[in-house]
């Protein structure tokens, strides 16, 4: 089967427009409150079907860094046995069929944009392509959600790419895709957050109370596709108090990005990178030259910085 055709999909990165924390449950997770929108950032997953019952990948790109697997500890590869498990289940697979992987990367790792979990949905869907077959909806996000919180929002967000995910982030509420025109700005400084420690420096106690921070109105309504979108929505995250603490050098990052610049930069997820929501691609550039003088003149190199508009596939 060395002439079996690939099947390619997409892997986009995300930023969270907003970030609550409620509480800590009882099985060690923390409950959320988030909404996720998919940008065009994106690494790229390739697979195809072989007939020596395993599944390997090789990594690529100039995000391949080597704090990234290619083995089994790689969610890429996890999902894609997942979805081979699911296929020989269903009679579409049998146990002398295996998969190979491409997984090119162009997501920074431990920047809060969730690359691991994005191309763990993009390898369970190439899986599905190279095997001409798909997974029913309840198995495939019940695989997919035991392997990470966010890789259900890349499966089930996949049209519009802007979601409401609550629980640990695996209850996924598609919402109604963003303005065609708005355009984002994300610097991922050369540090990285692991989310355990981030987690670990949360100020503590947290509660259900009412003086949580409530979700902005627009995130609740299907008017979310406004055109005064962009003016609705302030950014909030709960984490990144928390990851400053957590890795200090992240606070250089914040002060600098938070002086003189017109648009407001918040943290993604449990860091480190940091994003700002325009209304326009010209603003968007704006933003992004003066970032990066901010930066220049506090010393700062990013391990990237890009001007990205949301993601929606064809």
């Amino acid at each position: 089967m060395n002439g079996a055709a690939w099947c390619e999909v997409d892997a986009p990165a995300k930023v969270n427009l907003f970030l609550e924390v409620l509480a800590r449950r009882s099985d060690g997770f923390h409950e959320l409150e988030t909404v996720m929108l998919a940008i065009d950032l994106r690494d790229r997953v390739r697979a195809r079907r072989t007939q020596d019952g395993r599944v390997r990948c090789a990594l690529s790109g100039p995000q391949a860094s080597g704090d990234i697997p290619a083995d089994e500890r790689n969610l890429a590869v996890r999902a894609a046995q997942a979805a081979l498990a699911l296929a020989r289940s269903a009679g579409a697979a049998g146990e002398r069929d295996g998969l190979e992987l491409e997984l090119d990367k162009h997501i920074p790792s431990q920047a809060g944009l969730g690359g691991a979990s994005s191309d763990a949905a993009a390898a369970f869907a190439a899986v599905e392509g190279a095997l001409g077959w798909s997974a029913q909806p309840t198995p495939a996000a019940s695989a997919l959600a035991a392997l990470g919180s966010d890789c259900v929002f890349f499966r089930r967000a996949a049209t519009s790419g802007l979601a409401l995910c609550r629980g640990r982030g695996e209850l996924v509420t598609p919402l109604p895709p963003p303005p065609s025109g708005a355009a984002l700005v994300v610097i991922t400084p050369d540090v990285g957050a692991p989310t355990a420690r981030v987690y670990a420096h949360l100020a503590e106690p947290l509660s259900w109370s009412e003086s949580t921070r409530s979700l902005p109105q627009c995130f609740n309504s299907e008017t979310c596709a406004a055109s005064p979108w962009r003016e609705r929505i302030e950014c909030f995250n709960r984490l990144e108090d928390a990851a400053c603490a957590a890795v200090p050098p992240l606070g250089r990052w914040r002060t600098a990005l938070g002086q003189g610049l017109s648009e407001k930069f918040c943290l993604s997820g449990s860091g480190a990178s940091f994003f700002a929501l325009c209304s326009s691609v010209s603003s968007a550039r704006a933003v992004l030259s003066g970032a990066l003088a901010a930066l220049d003149g506090a010393g700062l190199r990013p391990r990237g910085a890009w001007l990205v508009r949301p993601f929606r596939r064809p």
